[in-house]
């Protein structure tokens, strides 16, 4: 017979021994959840970012050559179509501007050299502002056509001036490409537009419109460009780069390329060993793609065609690694959507740039899927925790909406009221499977006689301590629903606290940064974590108040190794998560103290009497 677990104090449900389970099975069984838990846990990271600036309206300043990263990016060749390429120290700047992010564009290739985040700063002194594309040396939306003699990519550095009536939030650039007039666009929404049904909504405020149309001279077609989604810095917690990566999405089927691709790897022991490319294409697609995105673990740039006329038949993907400062690596990828020419042969691709947090409520608003950039990850690597993990975020969202008011704190209490729900919902289940451990615990001398005396005999055994639990209406079984309702909320909840930007930088109590260790001092250059201590002590105490019906001191030896395992895992996880299993520990206790015995007779079968030696 296998036993449920009967224990809810923390993420860890604890073994009921006093079924058949031997002791063999029991440290198998063990060793298969902690090995589960290790691998979801260590294939993951933690929070920070980076950059500068404050703002200005449309300007043309040359671009210093202090700012610009002196690594060329060899990936791309300049064009030899292209008129003659501007150097970056000669290239002009121009700067267009809404309430939430500041674009700086470049006369070289008409293109968006970095974008600042008004409202998102780099870290917790708050003295500098998170900066989309910092380091790289090719531009976002940058244009890129495909050499038909060598198959690769040749960026168009070609100057491109503006035209006359640019303002603070829009402006035209145009240049040359082999001939052929390029005009590039640029603008934000106005603050509000209407919709067909007459209704005025506010736009989306870290969405840039932009539109490409490439006019060729006369008889000749108008050649297929590809744009650049530009890059993000890699965030230091995220040292395996889970969350740095490049997405694609065809409505069905999201694809992930990571710097993995570009990295020499022996695999394990062999398997799946391969040589680092210089560049990773994406498999043409019978359909086209609906977006492209290039992101790190709390921000993405997406490049979103508005329509299917702009999205064309196919897209062409090619993911390219960028080289930055310290050695350090990201990715950013260029891609072309391959639409019918116009009569007049020229092509035109438009659509949405968004560059902005990856927000829950932000990017779930997002047309056509766009939300999938939060890449929640997978238990094991095929166990999707997506749907519960948007419902919690959701919920999460919402509970922190009417906690606003109590100010800096609010996200801080929004996830100890969540805690207190989640317990809420879970507390009658839970609590039937705490009587129905007590009531356990009371005929745990009985199950043991039966053994003993039965040890020879498995068959007649099982049959008597069925007969046990049915005449005492014991449900050895009473444990495994609140169980299997409490195992998804916590992987939910650490899958989604690990890229919610919405907790970044926010402080609760003496913790800095929810999205981040709750780092309190250090030894030694050891960081001192005050949170996974108090969730570790918490879980010892509710396991101990707990009932348990064996007596067997490897079990308790278990729990021990698990109030040691739990914290050591947890530690450079974000305080978000570890405050949450807290809360949830220190109701369990709370729960388990209030918690009053059923009164039952006890009813013991002749197998269960006291066996003679």
């Amino acid at each position: 017979m296998t036993p449920c677990a009967l224990h809810t104090g923390g993420p860890f449900p604890t073994p009921n021994h006093s079924l058949s389970m031997d002791r063999k099975n029991f440290f198998l069984g063990m060793a298969c959840i902690v090995g589960a838990f290790a691998l979801f846990f260590l294939t993951k990271p933690a929070p920070q970012p980076a950059a500068a600036a404050p703002a200005a309206h449309v300007s043309a300043a040359a671009v210093a050559p202090a700012a610009l990263n002196p690594v060329a990016n060899t990936s791309l060749a300049p064009s030899a179509q292209a008129a003659k390429p501007v150097a970056r120290a000669d290239a002009k700047s121009f700067v267009i501007e809404n309430e939430r992010i500041k674009v700086t564009l470049s006369s070289r290739g008409g293109a968006i050299s970095k974008v600042e985040l008004k409202k998102e700063f780099a870290d917790v002194t708050k003295t500098q502002v998170v900066t989309f594309n910092a380091g790289n040396d090719e531009s976002a939306l940058a244009i890129a056509v495909k050499n038909p003699t060598t198959g690769k990519l040749e960026a168009i550095l070609s100057e491109f001036v503006a035209q006359p009536g640019a303002s603070a939030d829009t402006i035209t650039l145009v240049g040359s490409l082999d001939g052929a007039r390029v005009e590039r666009t640029f603008f934000f929404d106005a603050p509000y537009k209407a919709t067909k049904e007459g209704k005025e909504i506010k736009p989306e405020p870290y969405s840039l419109r932009f539109a490409t149309k490439v006019i060729p001279v006369a008889g000749k077609p108008a050649p297929s460009i590809w744009v650049s989604t530009g890059c993000w810095q890699p965030t230091q917690a995220d040292s395996a780069n889970q969350f740095l990566s490049v997405l694609t999405y065809d409505g069905d089927e999201l694809t992930r390329v990571g710097l993995d691709v570009f990295t020499d790897s022996s695999g394990f022991f062999g398997l799946g060993s391969h040589k680092a490319q210089s560049e990773h294409p994406v498999a043409s697609v019978a359909k086209p793609l609906l977006w492209v995105a290039s992101g790190n673990q709390f921000f993405a740039s997406i490049v979103h065609p508005r329509d299917a006329q702009a999205r064309g038949t196919r897209t062409e993907v090619m993911v390219l690694p960028v080289p930055l400062e310290a050695g350090k690596r990201s990715l950013h990828a260029f891609a072309s959507w391959e639409t019918v020419p116009a009569a007049d042969l020229s092509r035109t691709l438009e659509g949405d740039f968004f560059v902005g947090p990856k927000e829950y409520a932000r990017v779930a608003a997002l047309p056509d899927g766009q939300v999938a950039v939060l890449q929640f990850s997978k238990l094991l690597g095929f166990i999707s925790f997506g749907a519960i993990c948007k419902l919690l975020l959701a919920t999460l969202g919402g509970v922190h909406w009417l906690l606003e008011w109590s100010g800096s704190w609010s996200w801080g209490w929004a996830i100890v009221l969540l805690t207190c729900l989640i317990k809420v919902i879970t507390w009658p289940l839970t609590a039937v499977q705490m009587k129905a451990a007590k009531k356990m615990q009371k005929f745990a001398k009985p199950m043991q006689d039966i053994r003993e005396k039965l040890k020879d005999n498995p068959e007649k055994m099982q049959k008597e301590l069925m007969k046990l639990y049915t005449e005492n209406k014991i449900n050895p079984f009473a444990g495994c629903l609140p169980i299997l309702i409490q195992m998804p909320i916590f992987f939910g909840l650490y899958t989604a606290f690990q890229t919610t930007v919405e907790l970044r930088l926010h402080s609760f109590l003496w913790i800095h940064d929810l999205s981040a260790p709750d780092t309190v001092f250090h030894i030694g250059g050891f960081p001192v974590n005050l949170l996974p201590i108090l969730m570790g002590l918490s879980m010892w105490q509710s396991m101990r108040m707990t009932p348990n019906p064996s007596a067997d001191s490897s079990q308790k030896t278990i729990f021990l190794m698990m109030t040691l395992l739990f914290p050591i895992i947890c530690y450079p996880m974000p305080a978000a998560l570890t405050l949450y299993m807290t809360i949830q520990n220190l109701l369990t206790i709370l729960q388990t103290w209030l918690t009053k015995d059923e009164p039952n007779v006890m009813v013991i079968p002749p197998a269960a009497k006291k066996v003679k030696g």
